[in-house]
């Protein structure tokens, strides 16, 4: 009891402390002139300023302010930050105010900003909440801007615009493609003398922790999350969503079964270790000060995470069940920028996005934090200076590609709640207030009604 209402506390503490980052603009204005422009703003006829005085606005120079919201750590902050100053520079009429803020906090912050109605310009959006927002119509058709070459798409696989599309239409543009994976300290599996397969099972992975226990005395950590969920049940041929909506709890079962016999092995990390450490935030993990001798993210994490550890790390792909029927890794599209339908200034910010996606020098800063560049020819222009982790990364996306299997529809509305609830359940079953099965069944009850109430 005490470590919920310790939680709750945090949690109330966290809610208070999120400063949201509002979406409108001083000076309204859109770049782009001729009858086009009001068709692809719809959100700005309702604007106290009419297009053609935006436009007029545009054309004279007028300052111009846009807001930019992420997630991320201090790394991508830097990076990204160092980007926004070079576009600014190059266009002394744009002001880009920025925020970012973690993972865990990020979309309680976008929620409340978008019941708001205070969107920033620009959201970055993942792939899990694309329908989410869609469907709520807090996000700008990028379709036009595409057609008519404001984003300039030559260079970009047709698989990255669609993946950013609901219905025909483009809501989010990729800003790279990443895979799931598993991060690891090779000197410690090397001093333990154990290889770490490039795809291990499950439950090698638990005799390999048992053995780095035994030999070094450092700690395994087998991810509970929604990630791991999804990669059961995609294993099996299914959608983990589409399971929780029929209501068959075979994906769910055999996951809490596997996190509880990571949880009764002494080669574990206890929960209470784990809420200390919380993996959640990459500058906490519990690999950083080697707590335990591995993690899971995604790979465009993973030069943030060898850059907090300040040593060398290794990774390979998400374990899979020894009976998996279908390859369960994908490529997946790497943190999505999009345009609010609030905004005030979708043209300028669609020539951001332009940018952004296609500039080498741009890039060059960034480095592909955010996923191997999605554009192949700057993939291609920024390799010869690629530091060692990230070239790892990059051909570890590519390898990753050469075996994936194609992504799951984007998660249905209520995703946020219901990975909330599974986080909590998860918890629950780590302290031993329940088993396996009885956790898995009392989850797959509350995703069920979650997602009913959300489809409404």
């Amino acid at each position: 009891m005490k470590r919920k209402v310790m939680a709750l506390s945090m949690a109330a503490v966290m809610a208070l402390s999120m400063t949201a980052c509002g979406g409108n603009s001083k000076t309204e204005t859109s770049a782009a002139a001729g009858t086009g422009a009001a068709e692809k703003t719809t959100a700005a006829a309702a604007a106290d300023t009419t297009e053609a005085e935006k436009t007029t606005a545009a054309a004279s120079g007028d300052q111009v302010n846009l807001k930019v919201c992420w997630w991320g750590n201090q790394v991508r902050n830097d990076v990204t930050k160092k980007a926004v100053d070079l576009y600014m520079s190059q266009n002394p009429n744009v002001k880009i105010d920025i925020e970012f803020t973690d993972w865990s906090g990020y979309w309680d912050k976008l929620s409340a900003m978008a019941a708001g109605g205070n969107l920033p310009d620009i959201i970055q959006m993942d792939y899990s909440y694309l329908n989410q927002y869609q469907k709520s119509n807090q996000l700008a058709d990028l379709t036009p801007y595409l057609e008519d070459g404001t984003i300039d798409h030559s260079k970009i696989p047709d698989s990255i615009i669609d993946s950013g599309s609901v219905d025909g239409k483009c809501y989010a543009l990729s800003l790279g493609s990443n895979a799931p994976m598993m991060v690891y300290d090779k000197a410690i599996t090397d001093e333990a003398g154990v290889t770490i397969p490039e795809q291990p099972t499950i439950e090698e992975l638990l005799e390999i922790g048992n053995t780095i226990y035994e030999k070094t005395g450092v700690k395994t950590y087998f991810d509970g999350g929604l990630n791991m969920m999804a990669i059961l049940a995609r294993a099996n041929g299914s959608h983990i969503f589409d399971e929780m909506v029929g209501n068959v709890p075979d994906s769910l079962v055999k996951h809490f079964t596997y996190v509880e016999q990571f949880n009764q092995a002494e080669s574990a990390i206890s929960p209470d270790l784990l809420a200390e450490k919380n993996p959640d935030l990459v500058e906490t993990k519990p690999i950083i000060d080697e707590t335990t001798w591995n993690d899971f993210s995604f790979s465009n994490q993973f030069v943030s995470i060898a850059k907090a550890a300040g040593r060398d790390l290794s990774l390979c792909m998400y374990p899979q069940p020894a009976d998996a029927t279908v390859q369960p890794m994908y490529l997946k599209p790497s943190q999505f920028f999009s345009i609010a339908e609030t905004s005030k200034a979708k043209d300028e910010a669609a020539k951001f996005l332009n940018w952004f996606t296609n500039d080498v020098e741009c890039n060059k800063i960034l480095m592909g934090e955010r996923g191997v560049p999605v554009n192949t020819d700057v993939a291609e222009a920024i390799m010869p200076d690629l530091d060692a982790n990230t070239k790892t990364v990059f051909e570890y996306v590519t390898r990753v590609g050469e075996i994936a299997t194609p992504i799951d529809a984007p998660d249905p509305a209520g995703k946020g709640e219901v990975e909330a609830v599974g986080k909590t359940t998860i918890e629950d079953l780590r302290y031993g207030d329940g088993t396996a099965e009885e956790l898995a069944n009392s989850f797959l009850t509350e995703a069920n009604k979650i997602l009913a109430e959300a489809a409404q």
